[in-house]
This record gives structure tokens, sequence and C-alpha cells, in this order.
């Protein structure tokens, strides 16, 4: 075993000489644990006999321990184990010894250097101290032998300031002379300045007196030349405040200057902005490759960026110049600090290089001050709102929103955002930063109302389109009519996905992808697709409303209220948007999401799934999940709506061919050819029937099944047709034969007297029995919820037919004749009736209540047909 060792500093003698200043260091080689090793734990104690890195270890004990717990094998494998440790520990023990030496070699030649160079350091500090104690005693020697006359130069210098001073008072006429003949109004302005104070206290003098009196005679005449300069129809902006300034230092009355300043300045500007405008369309087209521009024009539909640039140049500077002189002038004195340049005729007569740099300021009344501020934020409110007007007309979007290159308008919103950045004191007045985000927020908001308000203007042309397509009739057959509605509803359900997967996308995909500062913050972005999401949300919203409102009794769209849109277009608005709320609208989404919520590794962040119509499971991004959800529970709800709407039209529409054919005058002429017993039907159940199996045809179409559409491909050549030679012929086919006579046979039932029969329509009938079936019937919904599919569409428009027979029924009075009519003409609604329903109890039920309301109403003795009617 291997025990810790003593390692040497270093064996050459020079470690010797240095033993006394450092300390030795004594390094000692760790014990790594053999807890693990050996498979024996110390246990927690202090001194165990067994642990071989316990100072108490006893090598002997330990061997005989392991010779009765181990095998040979064990034993064996136990010196194996052992010798490896020893030979990592020499070695390792070597290695540490080497690598330190060569430190401790490096250390001591470091000491030795340092020894050395405080030794000669400690004599140039002896030499610099005693270089000082010389310095310090020849500067007193000096200070001694000055003192005396330092406070007579200090006195000769005052009175020298003096003498100048007084000199440049009795010159001072002399100089404001010379300056008004040379037109230099800013220099004379500056000489009265410095003196008007020193003048003023010395008044009582009678030589300060006329000195003073001369100069205001001369800065008098300044004053109105820098009027008339100010005035002047050709001054500047610049120059009229620089005139503004020196009447200001020349202590004109504020109230008055304010007024003067304000009227100039926007009679100024708003000739600026004129000519401005003006001059916009004459801009050169390399405008902007003169100025410093971050990027550069790349086709010429980007003028819009060369005319605002330019107006930027010419008005927006001068206007915040403007605020930032008369704000700092008149309202929040003293803050502005100017250099202010001579305004005479011809800069040559002026000192070149005029730096008159003042603190100028004025102190108005609390009343007046704000009298003066309102005026002054109505003049730019005013004109800011003109400036914005332009903007907005430079921001415009094309006719054809699909022409739309929306680089052009991110670099003049760009330029835009800048320009409020630039016009700190614009933004400080009236908040101008604002309202340019205010622009920017309504040209983010407008471009997805374009996109989305033309998809939805297209969608209803295209209705108002395909309504008025079918009230001309221009189809030859029923087949091409109704392939001509398949094709619509495919085609428009196709025209929608493309339009906003594919053309809104790409345009909104360009508007975030393009290179700008404006959407180089990701927060800028995410604010854009938080409206263009609002937007295409309100879109949906927007699509929906307006089907309802199409097909509302009321109808707001630009056809003749009083001829509403054929019933087909209930049937298919209703189709499409449960596709919407099935299929397109997730799709859409999707493709939303994909495109503009995906992060640089082309994954959605917070993706959620959501699953479509058919059970497909779509990853959308959080920020558009629940949108996705709402209106695609609404799309269904509205879609079952329409539905309802359409089947109470088209039920309403066939319910009014039988008001009226059950009355006395009406038996008088429809009946009076007929048997006394009738054998055949109601001419006007043919037309009926005729209804309901186009009707049929038209559900099956948009809701049918694929079985079903199959099935009436193969039938569409025998579709029965409304033309009234048809309806004539098929009176013969509907005559009623002995076994239809046969079935009837339980209208004999009605009167007690009479033999029983087994019809359930017309079988013993009392008040007290009519009455208990009505109490113990299923009450049937006629305006209920509209089951989708064909049959739940063909149920509630039967019902409403029944619904209306039944009161029509219910509010005539019935002869004999009119009762057996009803008693046929019921028999033969129940058999053509029975395929379009799935339940038949709804139909047995009303028919039943139809038999107890012709019973109720028949004014003379019911006499059902009997068994014995045959075909005559």
């Amino acid at each position: 075993m291997t025990t810790p060792q003593q390692v040497p500093t270093s064996p050459s003698k020079s470690s010797a000489s240095t033993s006394k200043s450092v300390k030795p260091i004594t390094l000692t080689l760790p014990r790594k644990s053999r807890t693990k090793s050996h498979g024996i734990g110390t246990g927690g104690k202090n001194s165990d006999p067994l642990d071989i890195d316990n100072s108490a270890f006893e090598a002997e004990h330990y061997c005989n321990v392991l010779l009765i717990e181990k095998h040979l094998s064990e034993l064996i494998q136990r010196d194996n184990d052992l010798s490896t440790e020893i030979r990592q520990l020499d070695g390792d023990m070597k290695t540490l010894v080497y690598e330190n030496y060569n430190k401790f070699i490096s250390a001591t030649d470091t000491i030795r250097k340092m020894k050395s160079n405080v030794e000669s350091m400690e004599s140039e500090m002896d030499q610099l101290s005693k270089s000082i104690s010389n310095i310090s005693n020849v500067t007193s020697l000096v200070n001694d032998a000055l003192g005396p006359k330092r406070e007579k130069i200090r006195q000769l210098t005052g009175v020298h300031d003096l003498l100048k001073k007084i000199q440049f008072i009795f010159e001072l006429p002399t100089r404001l002379k010379l300056c008004l003949d040379q037109e230099s109004y800013a220099q004379a302005v500056r000489y009265y300045a410095k003196t008007s104070r020193l003048l003023e206290h010395y008044r009582s003098l009678s030589v300060f007196s006329s000195i003073e009196s001369e100069c205001k005679e001369i800065i008098d005449k300044v004053s109105k030349k820098i009027r008339e300069n100010m005035t002047s129809e050709n001054a500047t902006g610049s120059e009229i405040t620089d005139c503004i300034v020196l009447l200001i230092s020349l202590k004109e009355p504020p109230q008055q200057l304010a007024k003067e300043y304000l009227d100039l300045q926007e009679t100024v500007l708003s000739k600026l902005l004129v000519a401005t405008i003006d001059e916009m369309p004459k801009i050169p087209a390399d405008y902007l490759l003169k100025s410093s521009e971050d990027y550069q024009l790349t086709t010429s539909d980007e003028r819009a960026i060369i005319e605002l640039t330019y107006l930027n140049e010419k008005f927006l500077k001068e206007l915040n110049k403007f605020v930032e002189s008369f704000n700092g002038f008149f309202l929040q004195p003293p803050k502005e600090c100017r250099d202010t340049k001579s305004p005479g005729k011809s800069p040559a007569k002026s000192p070149k290089n005029n730096d008159l740099i003042r603190y100028v300021s004025t102190t108005l009344d609390v009343e007046v001050k704000e009298l003066v501020r309102k005026e002054f934020l109505e003049f730019i409110g005013a004109i800011t709102s003109e400036y914005l007007t332009i903007v907005d007309g430079l921001l415009e979007f094309p006719n054809n929103i699909l022409d739309f290159k929306p680089e052009t308008h991110i670099k003049l919103l760009n330029k835009l955002n800048f320009a409020a950045l630039s016009c700190a004191s614009l933004s400080s007045v009236i908040k101008f930063d604002e309202r340019i985000k205010e622009v920017i927020s309504t040209w983010e908001t407008g471009i997805g109302k374009r996109l989305f308000g033309n998809a939805e203007k297209e969608l209803i042309e295209k209705f108002v389109e395909f309504s008025e397509k079918q009230k001309t009739k221009v189809f030859s057959s029923s087949q091409q009519r109704f392939k001509y509605v398949q094709t619509f509803v495919l085609d428009t359900e196709t025209w929608l996905t493309t339009y906003l997967t594919k053309d809104c996308l790409r345009i909104i995909k360009e508007c975030v992808k393009t290179e700008v500062p404006m959407f180089e913050n990701k927060d800028d972005v995410e604010k854009f697709l938080k409206k263009i999401q609002a937007e295409f949300r309100e879109f949906w919203y927007s699509i929906i409303n307006s089907m309802m409102k199409y097909v509302s009794p009321i109808n707001p769209y630009p056809i003749n209220p009083q001829d509403p849109p054929p019933p087909i277009t209930s049937l298919i608005m209703s189709r499409m948007l449960l596709d919407f709320g099935e299929i397109i609208v997730t799709q859409v989404y999707t493709s939303f999401s994909d495109r503009l919520y995906t992060s640089r590794d082309n994954r959605n962040r917070f993706a959620i799934d959501v699953y479509g119509g058919y059970g497909e499971r779509h990853s959308i991004s959080k920020e558009l999940a629940q949108d996705v959800r709402e209106i695609v529970g609404v799309c269904k709800d509205i879609a079952q709506r329409i539905l309802e709407r359409y089947v109470e039209i088209v039920g309403n529409r066939i319910s009014m061919n039988i008001r009226g054919i059950y009355t006395m005058k009406s038996s008088i002429t429809n009946l009076t050819d007929v048997p006394s017993r009738p054998t055949s039907v109601s001419k006007i159940w043919n037309v009926i029937i005729t209804e309901l199996t186009l009707i049929e045809k038209e559900v099956v179409m948009l809701y049918g099944t694929e079985e079903e559409n199959n099935l009436d491909d193969q039938d569409s050549n025998s579709l029965p047709s409304t033309d009234q030679n048809s309806t004539a012929n098929q009176d013969n086919s509907n005559t009623i034969r002995a076994p239809y006579a046969h079935s009837n046979s339980s209208y004999s039932s009605i009167n007690s007297n009479r033999p029983k029969s087994s019809n359930p329509f017309f079988a013993s009938f009392t008040h007290l029995t009519s009455h208990i079936d009505k109490l113990f019937s299923d009450r049937i919904e006629i305006f209920g919820i509209v089951e989708i599919g064909k049959p739940g569409i063909m149920m509630g428009v039967i019902k409403i037919l029944l619904k209306a027979w039944i009161e029509t029924v219910r509010m005539q009075t019935l002869t004999n004749k009119i009762f057996q009519q009803i008693q046929v003409d019921s028999e033969f609604v129940r058999l053509k009736l029975w395929k379009y329903i799935e339940d038949e109890r709804i139909l047995n039920t009303m028919l039943q209540e139809l038999a107890s309301s012709a019973f109720r109403r028949c004014a003379e003795d019911p006499l059902p047909l009997e068994n014995t009617v045959s075909d005559p």
C-alpha cells in the first residue's frame, strides 16, 4: 500500500534562499474511495479495522476475514484488483509530482524576479520623493514673490474690462447705425441686448440717458425693418421664425407676437402644402436616388414612396419646426435655444456665420396663454388632418384587390412611422405619433376588410345571378337545371377556397415577409396578424349573416323585395354552410396556420389538434383554434336554420294549392261532373305530387347519399312534368279501382248503425273518442327542427302540407260528397307519401286528425264509401 508522501518544492539552491519569504507547500496525494471496490462500508464508524482507507486498518485481520468468507477464485480476483489499484495510484502520484514540480520551478523564478525589481523600485521611489520636495520649495518661493502683485493685476484687469464696456456703450449708437445701414439686424439686436440692462440701470446719468435715447431711436427703425421682412410675401417659415426671435429679444408685446406669428405661419404653411401637392406629380423618378434612403425603388408602381418622401421633406419638416418654435417661444418658456440668422435681404450684407444664440422666451398670463394654446392647437390639428388625408390617398387600395402589391404600401408606412419618430415636437403637442399609429392600424384593418369583403361581395353576387337565372327559366329540361345547380355549388365552394387559401393568403404573407423595419419586430407582426385574424373571423360571420338576410322574408339585397329568391337558393346556402362547417373552414384555417403561424423550424407554435366534420385531424395554431371551433359551430347552426327556412317556404308554396278546393263553391265546379260517389282523386293532387317529386330531386342532389344520387340519376329521364297536358293525362291513372274502393270501406263505420271497419283513419268517430285519441297521440311539431338529410327535409315539407290540409278542412263546412272526396284523396296521399318518410306514425297521426276534422265539419250525415264501390 502507498502512503501520502511529502513532495519537495525544488532541489535547487535557489529555493533555499527564498524559504524564509515563501511558505513551503505540501501536496498530499488524495486517496480514492474504496467503499465500492471492496464492497465494505465504514457504516459511519470512526475506526474500522476492515476499512482499507481507515487509519485503524489491520491488514492481518482483514486477510483472515477474507480467507474465511471468500472462495479461492474470489481471493485471486481480490488480489488482482489490489495490484491494479496499487499500480494506478503509483502512476497518479508520479504524474502529480511531475506536474507540481514544474509549477514550483516557475514560481521560484517569478519570486526571484520580483525580489530584484523591488530592490530597484525602492531607490527610484526615494529619488522621486526628493524631486517632489524640491518642486514644492520652488513653488513656495515663486508664490511668495508674486503674491503682492497678483491683487494689483486683478484690479487693473477689472478696470480694463470696465473701460472696454464703457467704450462699447459710447460706440453703441454708431455700431447700431452701421448695422441698420448694412441690414445686419441680428447683429444690431445682439449689440442692443448686451447693453439694454446697463443703459436702463444708469439712466439717471445724463451721458447714459442720451445714449439710450439715441439707441432706442435706431432700434425702433431696426424693429420696423424686421417686421417688414417678416410680413413680406416672399418670406419663408424659417425667416419668419428668425424675425420673431429678434422681436422677442427686443421685448415686443408677447401676445401680439404670438398672434402675428401664428397668422403668418398659417398662411405660409397652407401655401406650402398646396404648392407641395401640385409639385408631387412632377417629381423626377430619381428623386430618392439623390437622398439617403435605406432602400431604392424597384418598380414604377412605387411612385407613392417618392411623393411621400417629397411631402415630408418639403412640408412636414417645416411644420415640425414651427411647432417646436411656437411651443418654445410662447407656451413652454424658457426652453428653446435657437441659431438665428439675419433676415437681411442679402447674405453678403450680414456677418458670415452669424450664430446669434439666444434663450428667447415670453411670459403670458394664464388666460392669454390658454387662448393662444387653443388657437395654436386648432390650426395644427387642422393642417395635420390635411396632411393625413393626402397620406390616405397614397395608401388607397386598387379597385382589384388581387393586383395589390403590399411591399409598396409597407415601405410607405415605414417611412410614415419614421417621420412620426422624427417629429418629436408634433408628437408632444398633438400626439402625432399616435395618429400615425392609427393610420397604420387602419391600413392593417383595411387590407383585411378589402380582401375578405371582396370575397363576400362576389359570393352574394353569384347567388343573385343564380337566383335570376333560376327565375328566367332558361333551362330546356329539369335535368339541365339540376346539373347547373350541382355545378354552381361545386364551382362556388372551389372558388371561395382557392381565393382564401391562395390569393388572400399570398397577399397577407407578402405583408409579413416584407423586410422593412416596421415588421422587423416580432410583436409588430403578431399585432398585424391579430387584426387579420379579427377581420377573417368577422368575414365568416358576415357571410353567414348575409346568407340569412338573403333568404329572410325581408330581402335587403338589390332585387325586387316582392320577388324573393327561389327556394332552391335557401337549400344551396344551407348545403354550403354545412360544407363550411364540416370541411372548408377547417381547411382554410389550417392553411393560414401553416403559412402565417409557423416558426423558423417550420413547426406550428403551440399547435392544437382540431378535428373536422369527417373525423380528420388538423394541426392549427392555438391563436386560431378557438375561432375555428366557434365558426364551425355557427355555420352548422345557421345551416340548420336556413334549411328550416327552405322547408317552410316550400311547404307553404305547395300548401297554397289545396286552399279552397273543398269549399261549397268549389264542389259545384269541380265535383259536378263526377259520379255521386267519387272514384278518382282531386286534380290538384297530381300537381302536388309532381312538385314533391321535383323537391325530392333537389334535396337528393344536395343532401342525398351516394346511393340516393345513383338511383336519382337512373330515374332522371322519368321525372314528372309540370305541364297541364301531362297533368290531365295522369287523371285516368289515378281512377279508384275496386281494390282501392275496398280499402276505403271504413268510412261506413263512421255511423254507429253501420258495420265496423278496419280502416285506421275513419273508424268509429264520436266526439269523445276523437278527443281521447288526440289526448294520447304524440304531439307533432310542424315547424320544429328539420333533420339534415332527405328523409328529414321531405318529412318537414309533408308535415306543413298535411297541416295546411287539416286546417283547410277544419275551416270549411263540408257536404257528404266533399267528405267522400276527402276520403279518396287521403288514401291517395297515404299511398304516395309513404316513400318520402321514415316514421309512418307521423303520417298516420296527421291523416287521422284530417279524418276527425272532416267528420266534425260535415254538415250532413257522413256517408263514407261502401265496400261495393267499383270501377265505373
